[in-house]
C-alpha cells in the first residue's frame, strides 16, 4: 500500500494511505491546492491533478452497448511522470510569507546544521576580534585615534586620564570587513537552506562582489537616515522594502541598482509580515539572553535561518520550506546555484 504525503503552506503531513487522503478530501481537510506526494512521483503536485482523489471515476463503458457480455474497455492511462525540475519562482508577492512557518523552518535547520553553523559563526566572530585589534592598533600608531577624557578617583585625588579610541581608518574598513563577511554569511546561509554544500572557506568568497555591494550599502543606509528623519516611520518602510538586497546580490549575482530593485519587487505583500519576522525575532534574541546568555548561541542561528527561509519563500513559495517527503533534503535543493 502506497503512502502519502500531503502539505500546506509549508507544513508537511503524512504518511496516510490514499482512502485517508481521499476522506481528508471529502472532510474539507485537503484543498485541491494543497500539495500531495508519493513515491511514483518525482515531485509535489497540486492534490485537484491526482485522479480519483476529489471525484469517483466515471463508470467504465462496455466494448459494445448492445452486447452486455462484451469485454469493458480498459480505462487504464500511464500515468503522467513528473520531472524533478528546479522550482519554479513565483510571482512576487503571489504567496506572502508565512511567520510562524518560516521559523519553525529555522528552527529546523538549526538543529540540523548546528555543527557547520557554530564552527562558521567561531570563525565569523575571530575573525572580527582580530582584525579589530588590528586596525585599533593602526589607527593608533598613525595617530588617527580619537582622544577621549575619562576622569577617576586615585589617592582621593580626582584626575584626568585620556584614552585613545578607534578613528576613522578603523571605522571605515571595519565596515568593509563587515560587508565582505556578511556576502560570505548570505552565501552560506542561502545554501544551508536549499541543501547546499557549506564550507567555512564560503565565508571568505565575497571579493566579487564587495564594490558594488559597498554601493548599495551606501546607498541603502542614506535612504534609511532619510526615511528616520522624516518621523522614523519611512524610514522602517525603506528596511521593510529594500532590506533584502545583499541576500539578492549574492543569490542573483545582481548589481547595486538591480538588487535593491529585486528586493523592492520581491518584498511585494510581504512587508507586513517581515516586519512581524523582526519583532518576533527580536523576541527570541531576548528570550535567549534571559536564558542565562548561553541561549543566543541558539537564538542567533536560529534567526538567522529563519530570515534565509523567509527570502526562498518569497522567491518559490511554501515548498522552499519543504523536504523531499521522508528524507532531510530540502526540495530547493534541485534547483539553486551555489
Amino acid at each position: 500500500m502506497s503512502e502519502w504525503y500531503h502539505a500546506r503552506g509549508g507544513q508537511q503531513n503524512g504518511p496516510v494511505t490514499f482512502e485517508q487522503l481521499k476522506a481528508l478530501a471529502r472532510s474539507g481537510g485537503l484543498d485541491a491546492k494543497d500539495l500531495v506526494w508519493t513515491s511514483t512521483m518525482k515531485d509535489w503536485q497540486p492534490a485537484g491533478q491526482v485522479d480519483g482523489l476529489f471525484d469517483a471515476p466515471p463508470p467504465v463503458p462496455s466494448a459494445d452497448p448492445s452486447n452486455p457480455y462484451a469485454a469493458p474497455q480498459s480505462a487504464w492511462n500511464e500515468p503522467a511522470v513528473v520531472t524533478g525540475a528546479a522550482l519554479q519562482e513565483i510571482p512576487p508577492g503571489s504567496e506572502p510569507i508565512d511567520v510562524g512557518a518560516c521559523v519553525k523552518r529555522g528552527f529546523e535547520l538549526t538543529k540540523r546544521h548546528f555543527g557547520t553553523i557554530l564552527l562558521v559563526g567561531l570563525a565569523y566572530f575571530g575573525v572580527t576580534i582580530v582584525a579589530s585589534l588590528l586596525l585599533g592598533n593602526i589607527d593608533s600608531a598613525l595617530g588617527f585615534g580619537t582622544t577621549q577624557r575619562q576622569w577617576q578617583t586615585e589617592g582621593g585625588n580626582i584626575l584626568a586620564k585620556y584614552q585613545q579610541t578607534g578613528g576613522p581608518f578603523s571605522l571605515i574598513l571595519g565596515n568593509v570587513l563587515s560587508i565582505f563577511l556578511s556576502l560570505g554569511l548570505v552565501r552560506i546561509g542561502l545554501n544551508l537552506v536549499s541543501g547546499r554544500e557549506v564550507s567555512v572557506a564560503q565565508l571568505f568568497g565575497g571579493s566579487r562582489k564587495l564594490l558594488p555591494a559597498i554601493g548599495a550599502s551606501i546607498l541603502f543606509g542614506a535612504m534609511m537616515i532619510v526615511g528616520f528623519l522624516l518621523l522614523i516611520v519611512p524610514g522602517i518602510y525603506v528596511i521593510l522594502r529594500f532590506g533584502q538586497f545583499m541576500n539578492a546580490m549574492v543569490d542573483r549575482d545582481l548589481g547595486m541598482m538591480e538588487s535593491l530593485s529585486y528586493s523592492s519587487s520581491i518584498t511585494t505583500n510581504n512587508r507586513l509580515n517581515i516586519l512581524l519576522l523582526g519583532l518576533l525575532s527580536i523576541v527570541i534574541v531576548i528570550a535567549g539572553a534571559l536564558a542565562l546568555v548561553v541561549g543566543l548561541i541558539f537564538a542567533y542561528p536560529l534567526v538567522w535561518m529563519s530570515w534565509m527561509v523567509a527570502f526562498r519563500w518569497m522567491q518559490y513559495g511554501s515548498r522552499a520550506a519543504m523536504d523531499h517527503p521522508g528524507t532531510t533534503t530540502p526540495l530547493l535543493s534541485g534547483g539553486q546555484s551555489a
